[in-house]
């Protein structure tokens, strides 16, 4: 399982200073495009990072949305979510193509990600968004209890999933995650750690009532704002 973050958060005076202590660490760079955090200054840095580190380069997008950090859901029309995808992940992969390296991957940010699974029209437009860019890029999608749905119409796109779980986030009984409002969302260091640990041993997950799940994935993701983000991410990469 593949280890991830998202970095390049960072933009004027609002700093996420975690991009050069997790960097050496991880397999998965996922590199925000500016709509819900990053600059062009921010940006150049953790690509910049990631090339010094030997990590790969993928593109973070997300609704635009800066101030709610690209974690409240927007009602967007189809043609929106395609020049919305468009433009980002074009913009990531000429900064990438300006730096020697390349963009390989897709993971949508917050409110969009979530919006995929939930939302056919939303997931529609943006695997239609994918598909038009002829890039032949995997999206990165949160492991759920049935992927069937997710997988047949990504299919009908030719587009390839990669699942992710989550080291740092709690979950609910349908194989989501809790929402951040919620008391515990966000799991501590200790907790975070077995919770990641089961995750990549039994690709299964205790969820907030104690439930065990079964969450097949191929990547694990760290959250950059988590508090204990560096520890989590040094004590993982030794398991990983």
């Amino acid at each position: 399982m593949k280890l991830n973050c998202d970095l390049g958060e960072s933009f004027g005076v609002y700093s996420m200073p975690v991009d050069e202590d997790v960097m050496p660490h991880l397999d998965l760079a996922n590199i925000a495009c500016g709509f819900h955090g990053g600059d062009p200054v921010h940006i150049q840095r953790a690509i910049e990072l990631a090339i010094q580190h030997h990590v790969t380069v993928g593109a973070h997008p997300s609704y635009p949305d800066k101030q709610g950090f690209g974690r409240r859901h927007m009602a967007l029309a189809r043609h929106e979510i395609v020049a919305l995808m468009h433009y980002q992940v074009g913009m990531l992969r000429s900064m990438c193509e300006f730096l020697g390296t390349s963009c390989d991957y897709v993971k949508p940010h917050g409110a969009w990600y979530h919006d995929i699974v939930k939302h056919a029209e939303v997931r529609h437009a943006t695997f239609y968004a994918m598909e038009k860019m002829s890039l032949d890029l995997p999206i990165i999608l949160p492991a759920i209890c049935d992927p069937s749905l997710l997988l047949k119409d990504a299919a009908q796109y030719g587009l390839t999933i990669w699942f992710e779980v989550f080291a740092d986030r709690a979950y609910l009984d349908d194989g989501t995650l809790a929402p951040r409002n919620q008391s515990g969302a966000v799991l501590n260091e200790q907790v975070a750690l077995a919770q990641a640990l089961q995750l990549i041993q039994h690709q299964s997950v205790t969820t907030v009532t104690g439930q065990t799940l079964s969450l097949r994935a191929d990547t694990l993701c760290v959250h950059s704002d988590t508090p204990a983000a560096v520890k989590l991410v040094k004590a993982l990469a030794e398991f990983i």
